[in-house]
């Protein structure tokens, strides 16, 4: 059964929720679009497949100052490396993961969070329209990227 397009945007929401909670309400959008013909990488990435109600994926990009400047909101952190920046962008996709797996439950099987800097080894395969969020904190960029292959928008 394809997802509900309330549904779709549950996705985004608890993303940009999530976001919002770490960086004190200071997320900022940019107009979304919609890619046909490739899809948009930036330093780190955390993505998850999704198979069942809909299938395709959805992941968040962010630039290394963009995950730095979030690990710099931790307690008692250290200076911020290429591991710590890997750990913030896991933990935002765990979060996405887990949230997405309360709301659907069964119906929609979410994959562990696979992290890679700049672009993927192996390919993801594009769905023919991929939506693409900009997020801008602190003037340094992110992307909250969202393929699906069936359902009804």
């Amino acid at each position: 059964m394809p997802l509900h397009e309330r549904d779709i945007y549950y996705f985004i929401d608890v993303t940009l929720a999530h976001l919002n909670k770490i960086t004190g309400n200071e997320i900022l959008l940019r107009d979304p679009t919609i890619e046909f013909q490739s899809l948009v990488f930036s330093a780190y990435t955390g993505l998850l497949h999704l198979k069942g109600g809909a299938e395709g994926f959805v992941y968040l990009t962010a630039s290394q100052q963009f995950l730095q400047m979030l690990y710099n909101t931790r307690p008692g952190r250290g200076k911020p490396t290429d591991e710590n920046c890997r750990d913030v962008i896991k933990d935002i996709t765990s979060a996405i993961a887990n949230n997405v797996h309360k709301r659907f439950g069964p119906d929609l099987h979410v994959s562990e969070p696979r992290v890679f800097s700049t672009v993927p080894d192996d390919p993801i395969e594009m769905p023919p329209a991929v939506f693409v969020q900009p997020v801008v904190w602190r003037n340094e960029h992110a992307y909250f990227v969202l393929g699906l292959t069936s359902s009804e928008i």
